[in-house]
């Protein structure tokens, strides 16, 4: 049978929060180039969907949140002697660059081992919750891969040595040393897991959808920057001279929920 993007992800928005699911579970939801595309294609509709305020992305079943490239692919394209070429030569930008350069806040809820690819696709996103059975692994340099994206993101959210170190050596990163260093939000059984991401989600998603916005991109924007350059960029929508800004203050003073516009 051949597979459609509505086949290996879906894609359901509930409560301001649109869950995209990889759907691969016989290939612990390895990236098919479909799949790739199919990430791509939603992200770019929830980032313009005024109904979403938040995208989480996890994965089918309790064997992997995304074991990365499916490597079987890989092997077809070699069969047929078909060039690889890295992320940098490609005429399209990165699912992990769409995933950056988004405007809405965005969540990996990890509910199994997140390797290569998959490890660097939960790297990409804003927060990170994760099982309690689950782990990191970046095992490219046991492939004879580069794991471009991680050796440059890696670097920015843990010390230095650790990132290359995990680079380096290729092994499995157990939650309790992910979490030591940073790396996640929050942690749960397999049973709380998507508890304890929506709870989490349900706290961001109260915040004011502009503020967030432009939270994210000043962020990504402005990271590693010098101080003075950065805090002179604007990125992102103007959260001050919005309508909200003055609903909030007013929420605050009249001690009530505000009630956002996004405008």
């Amino acid at each position: 049978m051949v597979e459609t993007q509505e086949d290996v992800l879906k894609i359901s928005v509930e409560n301001s929060i649109c869950l995209l699911t990889l759907n691969r579970p016989e290939r612990r939801n390895a990236l098919s180039n479909l799949m790739v595309q199919a990430l791509i294609d939603a992200i770019l509709a929830a980032d313009k969907n005024p109904d979403v305020l938040l995208v989480a992305i996890t994965g089918t079943g309790d064997k992997a949140f995304c074991a990365g490239a499916d490597l079987k692919d890989a092997r077809e394209n070699d069969d047929r002697g078909e060039a690889f070429g890295g992320p940098l030569h490609s005429p399209l930008r990165a699912m992990t660059e769409v995933l950056i350069d988004s405007r809405k806040p965005s969540m990996a809820i990890i509910n199994g081992p997140a390797v290569a690819g998959g490890c660097e696709l939960a790297l990409a996103c804003d927060l990170r919750v994760m099982a309690e059975n689950a782990h990191f692994a970046l095992p490219e340099a046991k492939r004879g891969m580069g794991a471009h994206f991680a050796s440059v993101i890696l670097p920015q959210l843990v010390p230095q040595a650790i990132a290359m170190e995990w680079l380096y050596t290729g092994r499995k990163i157990p939650v309790e040393e992910a979490e030591r260093w940073g790396l996640l939000n929050r942690v749960a059984s397999a049973e709380q897991l998507m508890n304890t991401a929506m709870e989490l989600a349900g706290e961001v998603i109260t915040s004011a959808p502009l503020s967030l916005q432009r939270m994210k991109q000043t962020y990504r924007k402005t990271y590693g920057m010098p101080l003075h350059a950065g805090i002179r960029l604007e990125a992102g929508p103007d959260p001050y001279s919005s309508e909200d800004r003055k609903e909030g203050a007013r929420a605050f003073l009249e001690k009530r929920a505000p009630v956002w516009k996004g405008r």
